[in-house]
């Protein structure tokens, strides 16, 4: 009788179980500016001499130098055995800020591919903003990535990230929390594809050395397949000034 039990509740489950799938995420990222920032003297301004100096920072924050970025990014992707190659992936783009709340990006990203799958490349258009109230901080980003592939797959998917961060005074540790929608266009019909939510703290622990940890889940919808991830990521920020 505990037999027959079992097998009748292994019939009533359904065909297509979502799956946990384990993967090695591995990626080093750069930001180049084309201007340096001059040392603030320790001599004693006039009145006359720092209204020249505001407004000279001023004309430099409107110039095109200080709001323009070059940026760059390698990549690795192990699979569930963490040490096989599942993608290796680089990204060459250019970032510029057009208001104090508004960027926008363009980057390409080429995909090598394990030795089952073809190699793709994919073009990002990014903009993103962020405001900060007293010690709150609310920032968006929205992203359409086409990738080159065949018109019977994804080609063409919008992101949408919103995050809430704030600052604690008497601790060096930020926190913040994000959720972020991954929606497909196609031409048999737009649907929400994933979501992740995540949270995580930064800490800046000098003005040049910077520390992210954080912890996302990611889970996939109306695709075949379904896998759910957890991501555990640990980002380390260094600022070279030569």
């Amino acid at each position: 009788m505990l037999c027959a039990c079992f097998s009748a509740r292994a019939q009533e489950k359904p065909l297509r179980l979502p799956s946990t799938d384990a993967e090695l995420w591995l990626s080093s990222g750069f930001e180049m500016r084309f201007f340096k920032e001059k040392k603030k003297s320790k001599k004693v301004r006039t009145p006359e001499q720092q209204e020249k100096d505001a407004a000279k920072q001023k004309k430099l924050e409107r110039s095109f130098k200080y709001n323009f970025r070059l940026t760059g990014e390698v990549g690795y992707r192990g699979n569930e055995n963490l040490t096989s190659s599942k993608l290796f992936y680089t990204v060459a783009g250019v970032r510029y800020r057009f208001h104090k709340y508004a960027r926008l990006t363009l980057e390409h990203r080429y995909n090598f591919r394990d030795k089952y799958s073809n190699n793709t490349h994919r073009i990002d258009v990014q903009g993103d903003t962020e405001y900060k109230f007293g010690k709150y901080g609310i920032g968006y980003r929205l992203i359409w990535q086409h990738e080159f592939v065949v018109p019977i797959r994804y080609r063409d998917i919008v992101r949408n990230r919103v995050q809430l961060s704030w600052r604690t005074p008497k601790f060096d540790f930020d926190p913040y929390v994000a959720a972020e929608s991954f929606t497909a266009l196609h031409f048999t019909g737009n649907r929400i594809i994933g979501m992740r939510y995540g949270g995580g703290v930064e800490w800046e622990i000098t003005k040049d050395h910077a520390i992210d940890l954080s912890l996302r889940y990611d889970r996939e919808q109306n695709l075949s397949n379904l896998q759910y991830r957890w991501i555990f990521g640990v980002a380390y920020e260094y600022k070279f000034k030569p």
